[in-house]
């Protein structure tokens, strides 16, 4: 949903094409100077969340909603988020999908900064949205071949831009259309001679972008190691002079979605946000800083610009722990609307919360005092200096015997949930916060640290199932259930952990269970079984017959593993093979009667 007076635009190509671009946007129960209004009071940059492919912004399980969660819950308020769904309600769509939806993206972010009256906003992407965004920022017109970068580059309209499992460089040589590494669209994507060149044009070191707003851009990419992106072309989600991160967040789709719903991944992009503010940072202060004092305490508070007028909320309370959360007790509290240099006075013994905001101010400024009581502190003693194995467990101790400690793995502050003790078993890349409440209600600042999982492997190859079964790294039933997993030439990983090649090095089981068909029933079940092979008796020979209602068909085959395409030898109805010592594979292309294409590929073992 969006406010009533936003100009959504329509959607021009792809899935969802003729209708208003969905998602969610903004507060809808606010007009355009209401928004604008929130903009110069929050002072952060807008957000735009940007799905990925299969995906919208508000249907799980690709939508971008913990994205919007983590970011309400870092002080960002509705009016500067917003999310686009440009492929109706989450179509998967691999024909061209950057130039079907180039000009969806394009209009949608010239939109959200003409409603809020901003020259630059933030990005935040995922998957395919990554270098969706990287194209409108380079120019990318709507159209696939030849490909043209004619439009207008968008970099001034970028503060951070932070790629979560981005593609940049393809997905391997074996891949199709814009996502071949090698193709056209991939050699010219990252090809910038602007803004310093390079893969981070704009970025740090270089010069600024044009008026009217000149600055740097920062780039954030964060890797899902061993996802499906990462494993079919593993160190594409980086680019030379961001700042690059690999998460251990599980193999597949598990760690492609994983990676935009993990707090430690928001936590660490999290403070390069609002790189270009909409307008000058106010400063606020409190002095002295937080911690244990003598009753009565005096605080001082300090605003910059000098004549801006500060809210104050002071609140003495306590903190219990209900049914999975840490609540709040107030006793008192009190409001007061202040100015740079005045001082209160907090007069009665126990933990007081000061919580300090102003028009224009980056984020609520929130200390806690344990005047005339003695200070509680929570202290994780694991060290995460290192990466930890298959699972680590964490532990916290309290200055205070008497206190109980809660730990956390969700969002830390008030809207996350807790349970009870000083140690928890984590088993991937985690954020775990820890706070101590004594039998009084005096609690610890809430202290996290973020630990990560060591991908345990010896060895690892990127090749296409074919390369993996020639070259002896898996048998027939691992060829079927990979290729109907992958395909027959799109390049995947595979690890060697303990003598074994496996998907996936943290949970080190080679292939599904799939049991293996009879060669002779190995057949394409595109194109009304149009291919088929039959094995003799003694396994040294194979025939391979392809035909329809039409008739027999003209197949094109190749056994050296590469793609095979018109160019490649061939026959008519039927030919047979020899079939050599060792693994091999026939791989085959056809067109049926009725223009319908088909490939298979055919393993054997000898």
């Amino acid at each position: 949903m969006y406010p009533q007076d936003f100009p959504v635009p329509q959607d021009q190509g792809g899935p969802g094409a003729g209708q208003p671009i969905g998602g969610f946007g903004g507060n809808p129960a606010l007009d355009r100077d209401a928004h604008r209004a929130a903009v110069a009071q929050v002072g952060k940059a807008p957000v735009l969340l940007v799905h990925g492919n299969g995906g919208a912004a508000d249907v799980a399980p690709w939508d971008l909603l913990d994205q919007n969660r983590m970011l309400l819950a870092a002080g960002y308020t509705q009016e500067l988020i917003w999310a686009p769904s440009y492929l109706g309600p989450g179509t998967v769509d691999l024909l061209t999908p950057h130039t079907n939806n180039i000009s969806d993206v394009r209009d949608y972010l010239e939109a959200v900064c003409e409603y809020l009256a901003v020259d630059v906003v933030d990005i935040v992407a995922h998957s395919l949205g990554c270098t969706l965004m990287y194209a409108v920022f380079r120019g990318l017109d709507r159209q696939a071949s030849p490909v043209s970068w004619g439009q207008p580059k968008k970099w001034n309209r970028v503060g951070t831009f932070v790629s979560l499992a981005g593609a940049f460089h393809g997905l391997g040589t074996g891949s199709i259309g814009e996502w071949r590494t090698g193709g056209e669209f991939m050699n010219e994507l990252l090809t910038e001679t602007q803004g310093g060149g390079g893969e981070t044009p704009f970025g740090a070191g270089d010069v600024t972008t044009p008026p009217p707003v000149p600055h740097t851009i920062t780039y954030f990419c964060g890797t899902a190691s061993g996802d499906f992106v990462d494993a079919q072309n593993p160190g594409t989600g980086r680019l030379d002079g961001a700042v690059n991160k690999s998460y251990n967040l599980g193999s597949g789709t598990d760690g492609h979605q994983a990676i935009k719903e993990s707090q430690v991944v928001f936590n660490d992009f999290l403070p390069l946000l609002n790189s270009v503010p909409p307008a000058p940072a106010v400063a606020l202060g409190l002095s002295p800083d937080a911690g244990e004092y003598p009753a009565p305490l005096r605080i001082t508070l300090s605003v910059q610009p000098a004549d801006l007028p500060a809210q104050v909320v002071l609140s003495r309370l306590t903190k219990q722990f209900q049914a999975g959360y840490i609540v709040d007790d107030v006793a008192e509290s009190r409001t007061e609307t202040a100015v740079d240099g005045q001082s209160f006075s907090l007069e009665t013994p126990g933990m007081w919360q000061v919580s300090v905001t102003a028009a224009g101010s980056v984020s609520e400024l929130t200390r806690t005092y344990s005047v005339g009581v003695q200070e509680i502190s929570a202290t994780i003693v694991t060290d995460n200096t290192d990466p930890f194995d298959s699972s680590l467990l964490v532990t916290a101790t309290t200055s205070d015997p008497t206190a109980s400690l809660y730990y956390s793995l969700d969002v830390a502050g008030q809207e996350a949930t807790w349970n009870q003790g000083a140690t928890v078993t984590i088993s991937q890349d985690s954020l775990v916060s820890f706070i101590a409440i004594n039998p009084q209600g005096l609690a610890s600042p809430i202290v996290s640290r973020a630990f990560t999982k060591r991908i345990p492997f010896d060895d690892a190859v990127t090749a296409t199932v074919i390369d993996h079964f020639t070259a002896g790294r898996i048998d027939v039933n691992e060829f079927l259930a990979y290729s109907d997993q992958f395909g027959f030439f799109t390049p995947f990983t595979l690890y060697l952990v303990g003598g074994a090649w496996v998907l996936d090095p943290n949970q080190p089981i080679a292939a599904r269970a799939v049991a293996p068909q009879p060669a002779a029933e190995r057949t394409a079940s595109a194109a009304g079984q149009l291919i088929r092979v039959a094995v003799a008796e003694a396994g040294t020979s194979a025939t391979i017959e392809a035909g329809d209602s039409g008739g027999p068909i003209t197949v094109f085959y190749t056994r050296d593993g590469s793609i095979p395409s018109t160019r490649s030898a061939s026959f008519t109805g039927s030919s047979t093979f020899e079939i050599p010592a060792g693994n091999s594979v026939i791989a085959c292309y056809a067109k049926d009667s009725g223009g319908n294409e088909v490939y298979q590929a055919f393993p054997f073992t000898r």
